[in-house]
C-alpha cells in the first residue's frame, strides 16, 4: 500500500525565525507555540480567530501549560513559569546556569505529569548533553535532573505507553524507542525507526490515538506519519522547507497544527517561511500533558 500525501495550509502567518512548540490546550480552547530566537510565546484561539504574541527576555525551548493560563517554559535559564495574563516570568528550576553557550531544546510532559526537554549548545560544534526531567524534591520544590546524556540537538519525545518512550536527537537522523521507568533514569534502547533515506531530519513529534507518529521534518518539506513498526503511512506536504513541530488540536483533537522556521531561508523567495500551519481531519489525536506541578 502506498503512503498518502496531503497538503497543509497556513493556519497563521506570522514570519518565526525559528517557530517551535506547538501544544493545544484543551482547558483554555488555545494552541500555543514559540519563537525560539525570536523570543515570543504565541498562542491561537480558533474558536475567534484570536491571535497574541507575548515578548520574552530570553529564548524559550519549550512549553507546556500549567494552570489559571500559566505556562511552564523551557528556557535558556532553566524552567520558568509564565503568567500569559501578566507576560511575568517566575524562576522554578535552574538548568546549566553557568554553560550561557547552551539553552533548553524541545520538550513534552511524561504521563505522570513532569516536564522533560534536553539541552544543546548555540553554535556549532555540538557539544553533547543531556536530557532533563523536572522533579519534586521533599522540600516541597522541583530540580532539573539528568536521565539520558549524550545528546546533540534533542527534540521530539512521545510516549506510547507509561513505560515506553520514542525519542529524537535529530542528527542521528532516527526515532528512538526506549524503556521508560517510573523513576530514574531512560533506557534501555528497545528498536529504532532509521529515516536516513527519507528528505531532511526528524524533528518534533506527536502521536495520534491509533499510536502512529507523526513527525516534522527539518528541511524535509513535510510532516510523516509512521505506524508503530516504522512502516511509512502517510506525507503532509509543506511549501516551506524548516518544518519543526506537530500537535493535534480543536475540541476533537482532529487537526495536525504544524510549526515552521524562517531560519536561513530566503526572505524574498514569497514562501510563508515561519509560518502556523494546520491539515484538517488526517487522524484524531492524543491530549497532551500540561505540567502536574511542583507535586508531580
Amino acid at each position: 500500500m502506498e503512503p498518502v500525501t496531503v497538503h497543509a495550509e497556513i493556519a497563521e502567518p506570522s514570519r518565526l525565525q525559528l517557530g517551535e512548540g506547538s501544544f493545544w490546550d484543551a482547558a483554555t480552547g488555545r494552541l500555543y507555540w514559540i519563537g525560539i530566537e525570536d523570543r515570543r510565546v504565541m498562542w491561537l484561539e480558533p474558536a475567534t480567530g484570536e491571535v497574541t504574541s507575548l515578548e520574552l527576555d530570553t529564548m524559550p525551548g519549550t512549553l507546556v501549560p500549567y494552570r489559571d493560563r500559566r505556562v511552564l517554559l523551557a528556557t535558556q535559564r532553566g524552567f520558568e513559569l509564565l503568567d500569559t495574563a501578566t507576560g511575568a516570568l517566575r524562576p522554578v528550576a535552574e538548568v546549566e546556569a553557568d554553560r550561557t553557550h547552551r539553552r533548553m531544546n524541545d520538550g513534552k510532559c511524561d504521563p505522570y505529569g513532569r516536564l522533560l526537554a534536553g539541552t544543546m549548545t548555540l553554535d556549532e560544534p555540538r557539544e553533547p548533553g543531556p536530557l532533563y526531567r523536572l522533579e519534586p524534591t521533599d522540600g516541597g520544590t522541583v530540580r532539573a535532573v539528568p536521565v539520558l546524556d549524550g545528546l546533540a540537538i534533542p527534540n521530539g519525545l512521545a510516549w506510547p505507553e507509561p513505560d515506553r518512550l520514542w525519542y529524537i536527537d535529530t542528527p542521528t537522523r532516527r526515532i528512538d524507542l526506549y524503556a521508560y521507568p517510573e523513576h530514574g533514569p531512560v533506557g534501555p534502547l528497545i528498536r529504532t525507526i532509521d529515516t536516513a533515506q527519507l528528505p531532511g531530519d526528524p524533528d518534533g513529534m506527536t502521536l495520534d490515538a491509533e499510536g502512529n507518529l507523526w513527525v516534522a521534518f527539518w528541511g524535509g518539506s513535510a510532516v510523516r506519519c509512521f505506524g508503530p513498526d516504522g512502516t511509512l503511512l502517510e506525507t503532509v506536504e509543506l511549501p516551506v522547507p524548516q518544518v519543526t513541530s506537530v500537535a493535534f488540536g480543536g475540541p476533537d483533537l482532529r487537526t495536525l497544527y504544524i510549526t515552521s522556521a524562517a531560519t536561513g531561508t530566503d526572505p524574498g523567495d514569497g514562501l510563508p517561511h515561519g509560518a502556523l500551519f494546520r491539515c484538517e481531519g488526517v487522524a484524531t489525536g492524543r491530549p497532551g500533558v500540561p505540567w502536574a506541578g511542583p507535586g508531580a
